[in-house]
């Protein structure tokens, strides 16, 4: 593993925790009521009857998103990127408990996934495109939220993304979360040779990866089961588009080192089987800015935050460092 030297490290290791137990002995904190709102290219859900004015997002940007509101000021905004083959769905237990503890979280799908899946011309992957919809949706929130903290989230894929838009506009971030973004996989050798030999066939003819993604992303077969059968899941991706991500992902330790001031916190499972910890160890060695975090929670899988894989522990954990960080780096009015 990794030398992390004299950076600032907490690291709840398999030996701190010996059990699942451990990490939901800390009692939960009452958290508020929400209001969750669910905007996408073919309809809209509330699941309950609230007055509340809601950023005009569908106004402005195309992009499908889902959000989670607290029915008070919320003290920060969330902007959550799902990982590769999900969709801004995988957010739902995540929006519903952080909105309760008091954030605005809202998720956008990724071009290419969720409902990007139903639009004419818009199915295939694109990064620079999904970037172009994360920099709108920030000046969009920052706008709709004057003096609130702005919040990027991500997960695997979804935290390169985040590296990657903070890393561009670093004046729309107030801090960043970002979970397992590395791209040093397991079996990632066989992986690349099979899509180079499905890429030379044809680039164009999806692959099914489920066996390679899923699989590897949990033990729990209920959870695989899940996330099979959810509609708005892809796991058909043509080998062209796994180059781009394969690329994409790649350029993540360049992006971190552009981040120099923003608060970042980064997160891997130790159990991860699908990505090696020491990949995101080394990411967080990348980081310029002084201000950071790594936690490797001992018992994680590759999901801590999307697919309803948020332990109690670190939603708290969570919180804490969200209200620190947000109040301490507040954006002007």
């Amino acid at each position: 593993m990794s030398n992390v030297g004299t950076k600032k490290v907490v690291a709840l290791m398999a030996s701190m925790l010996a059990a699942s137990s451990s990490l939901l002995s800390i009692p939960a904190l009452a958290a508020g009521p929400a209001v969750s709102k669910t905007t996408t290219s073919t309809r809209t859900v509330t699941s309950r009857t609230v007055v509340q004015k809601l950023p005009t997002w569908s106004r402005a940007i195309k992009t499908p998103y889902r959000s989670w509101i607290p029915l008070n000021r919320p003290s920060e905004v969330l902007l959550c990127v799902h990982g590769l083959g999900f969709s801004s769905a995988s957010y739902a237990q995540f929006g519903r408990v952080m909105a309760g503890h008091g954030f605005a979280v809202y998720a956008l799908d990724v071009r290419g996934f969720g409902q990007w899946m139903h639009k004419k011309g818009e199915q295939e992957v694109d990064f620079e495109a999904c970037l172009n919809d994360v920099e709108d949706a920030l000046k969009v929130l920052r706008k709709q939220y004057p003096g609130v903290p702005i919040i990027m989230v991500g997960e695997s894929m979804g935290g390169a993304i985040a590296l990657a838009a903070n890393s561009r506009h670093p004046d729309l971030v107030d801090g960043l979360i970002s979970s397992v973004p590395s791209s040093d996989r397991y079996a990632k050798t066989s992986s690349e040779i099979i899509v180079g030999a499905h890429y030379l066939r044809d680039e164009n003819k999806p692959m099914d990866m489920s066996t390679e993604v899923v699989d590897r992303i949990t033990d729990d077969p209920n959870l695989r089961a899940k996330m099979e059968a959810e509609p708005l899941n892809r796991m058909k991706i043509t080998p062209k588009e796994l180059k781009q991500f394969d690329t994409f992902m790649k350029g993540n330790h360049d992006a971190a080192k552009l981040i120099e001031k923003t608060p970042v916190l980064m997160l891997a499972g130790f159990k991860d089987k699908l990505v090696k910890p020491e990949g995101t160890i080394e990411l967080f060695n990348d980081l310029s800015t002084n201000d950071k975090l790594l936690l490797i929670v001992g018992d994680g899988e590759h999901l801590l935050l999307e697919e309803n894989q948020l332990q109690n522990q670190l939603a708290l954990l969570l919180r804490d460092w969200l209200h620190t960080e947000g109040q301490s780096h507040k954006p002007a009015r």
